[in-house]
């Protein structure tokens, strides 16, 4: 298994809106035996559901408060700093400087983008039903993993297949 000189592999699990994030991210932990970080923003919308740009910089700053809490040897993340770069893009037009600053301090071993070929499930803290939008997310995302330089996969497929396709790639890429 790869390992950084902070003793801990990290992925992060990114991609568009209803591209089974969180669903994957509890997958891999149990599969794994490791430890998932939950997506901060989910919890904090659900209780304040109106937000502006300037909240995006308090959610990132607990999301990372979150996974520095954490001190297993492998960490799963469910999003991180470049999400909220591209999300704060595609619905502001521009990201807080701190939320810039913190998507080029990159400290993950290696990113999962998801491919947003599943069906749409509706959830009231979505905002991006049609899939063009999605597909237009999955273009920024790939776009700023690719900036930043980070060693990333996309994964696709439906059901069992999208787990096995993402155990197929960490293997194949050396990440497990």
């Amino acid at each position: 298994m790869e390992k950084t000189t902070r003793n801990q592999l990290k992925i992060a699990i990114v991609g568009p809106e209803s591209s089974g994030k969180s669903t994957l991210c509890e997958q891999l932990s149990k599969e794994l035996n490791c430890e998932c970080v939950p997506e901060f923003a989910r919890k904090h919308l659900t209780e304040n559901p109106n937000y502006n740009q300037i909240d995006l910089d308090f959610m990132l700053k607990q999301q990372l408060l979150a996974e520095k809490s954490y001190s297993t040897p492998i960490l799963i993340c469910d999003t991180e700093a470049i999400s909220f770069k591209v999300w704060s893009i595609y619905k502001y037009g521009s990201a807080s400087e701190y939320v810039i600053e913190q998507s080029f301090a990159v400290d993950y071993d290696f990113y999962i983008l998801l491919f947003p070929d599943l069906n749409y499930e509706e959830d009231p803290l979505r905002e991006n039903s049609p899939l063009k939008n999605r597909k237009k997310l999955f273009a920024l995302f790939e776009k700023e993993l690719k900036t930043a330089k980070c060693r990333y996969s996309v994964v696709k497929g439906k059901g069992k297949k999208r787990f096995e396709n993402l155990i197929y790639i960490l293997q194949e890429q050396k990440v497990l």
